[in-house]
């Protein structure tokens, strides 16, 4: 086990990392909760050139499956296209940020853990031994009278 102030030192640093992270979590801007992502189609036509490889599109597309919700999967609107990629983006980087700070808060409880048992004090130092006068009234009994 490394010594308290290696502990505290480790604490401190991610803590810093934590709450950096912190800042570009609620700093992250609008968040399209759901994947864009461009898609190409093969259409029915058999003389297209899709039937030789080449699809349609690309054409936008939002996906988002949550769960106890309906499934989203459809096209998006022309006008939006450009806010749902950059809001797509900042719900991407806004889930890898929060896992991150995650993955520290675990790291974080290991090290407090570590500091609860480095101070911890063993509670037999506080108790009597057997036969020893535990501080209550002592029943006599009725040889000694």
């Amino acid at each position: 086990m490394e010594d308290l102030s290696q502990v505290r030192q480790k604490i401190y640093q991610l803590n810093k990392k934590r709450w950096s992270l912190i800042e570009k979590v609620m700093s992250s801007g609008k968040l399209l909760t759901a994947q864009f992502y461009e898609r190409y189609t093969k259409c029915s036509n058999p003389n297209c050139k899709c039937t030789q490889g080449e699809l349609h599109g690309p054409f936008p597309w939002i996906y988002r499956n949550r769960k106890g919700e309906k499934l989203i999967s459809t096209s998006c609107i022309a006008e939006k296209v450009g806010d749902a990629h950059i809001f797509s983006e900042n719900y991407k980087t806004f889930k890898e940020n929060w896992s991150q700070i995650k993955a520290l808060d675990a790291e974080i409880h290991s090290l407090i853990a570590q500091v609860e048992a480095f101070n911890e004090v063993d509670a037999k130092e506080f108790t009597r031994k057997k036969g020893e006068n535990r501080g209550r009234k002592q029943k006599k009994s009725e040889e000694s009278t």
